[in-house]
């Protein structure tokens, strides 16, 4: 392949730019534009920076659309990188990852996966592992997200002879998954614009791993039975009335109730309740499914207490219903 001085020139200030790791606020930035998870923005940031033939923009192309490019959370290499995606059919491990790919999966270990280790082994990925029943009695189970999935399925087709396929089976669960770098995700705020970018690392709170933790329920999670059954309490738990602000809330269904981003001042009334543990938030976060995600709100209590908590915000906007 002949190539132009120019597009030497190129390659070059490409592969200038892969030997730089990515900063955490690079990494804030692709999380939020490409719906991407922390632990992967960094590997797909250094791919993309690695294909030296990848379409670059020039400076005066660039400088055209800069500023509304930049309105809306992009700089020069991430909008290269949206290029990049709109311009492909096909889609690889290294390219963005849809909410499908953070779906919850579960598959029996076995063959081809006798435990965690020979999994990370052959896909370089590792899981969560459950212990469980399954048909012959006792027996550990992998939960995978869907883009490790994905790595499987490539990995057992890759392979000869060919060895079985997992059975995957889907798990329904609300993603949570909030950045110890900004307040990202939060209810009515974008994060990704320069003002939401905080200092403070107490407004990181609640952390990923925080417990227990106040979180604001509306709709069905308002009755207090409702919350008995679902995290299997001994008690009907007590609930406070309480609010939060920067959302609406709209339907789903015709029956469900969809809390949205909405104006700063927005107001939404429902009841807290302080979760004790993970496990008692898992079963909330099965129970909501995944068309809802965890994000972070202001949560106003009855009397006029103010504590940072968590609620469930609604993702799959174009199922909403027509108001």
């Amino acid at each position: 392949m002949d190539f132009s001085w120019e597009a030497l020139e190129e390659m070059a200030v490409a592969s200038c730019d892969y030997q730089a790791e990515p900063t955490s606020e690079e990494i804030e930035r692709w999380c939020n534009l490409f719906d991407i998870s922390r632990s992967e923005a960094p590997e797909i940031i250094k791919e993309f920076r690695m294909d030296l033939d990848r379409r670059r923009l020039t400076d005066d192309q660039w400088d055209t659309i800069k500023d509304d490019k930049e309105a809306e959370g992009y700089n020069r290499e991430t909008y290269e990188y949206q290029i990049q995606l709109s311009l492909t059919t096909s889609r690889t491990s290294n390219r963005p990852k849809a909410r499908d790919d953070k779906a919850l999966f579960v598959f029996k270990l076995g063959l081809p996966f006798a435990d965690i280790e020979s999994l990370q082994a052959a896909v370089g990925i590792s899981a969560t592992l459950k212990k469980g029943v399954g048909e012959e009695g006792d027996a550990d189970f992998a939960n995978v997200t869907g883009a490790t999935k994905r790595a499987i399925e490539d990995w057992v087709e890759s392979q000869s002879p060919r060895p079985p396929r997992p059975t995957f089976i889907r798990l329904s669960q609300s993603p949570k998954d909030l950045s110890d770098m900004s307040c990202h995700p939060s209810l009515g705020i974008d994060s990704s614009l320069p003002q939401h970018r905080l200092q403070d690392k107490h407004c990181h709170t609640p952390a990923q791993m925080e417990y227990p933790v106040w979180y604001l329920f509306y709709g069905t999670l308002m009755d207090p039975e409702t919350v008995q059954k679902c995290i299997s309490l001994p008690s009907t738990p007590q609930l406070v009335p309480a609010s939060t602000k920067g959302g609406i809330l709209r339907t789903w269904g015709r029956k469900y109730k969809a809390l949205v981003d909405g104006p700063a001042d927005a107001r939404v009334d429902g009841f807290a309740y302080k979760v004790e543990t993970a496990e008692h938030e898992e079963y909330l976060r099965f129970r909501e499914t995944e068309a809802y995600e965890v994000v972070r709100c202001r949560i106003i209590l009855e009397g006029g207490e103010e504590v940072r908590g968590l609620t469930f915000r609604f993702v799959k906007h174009d199922e909403l219903d027509v108001d």
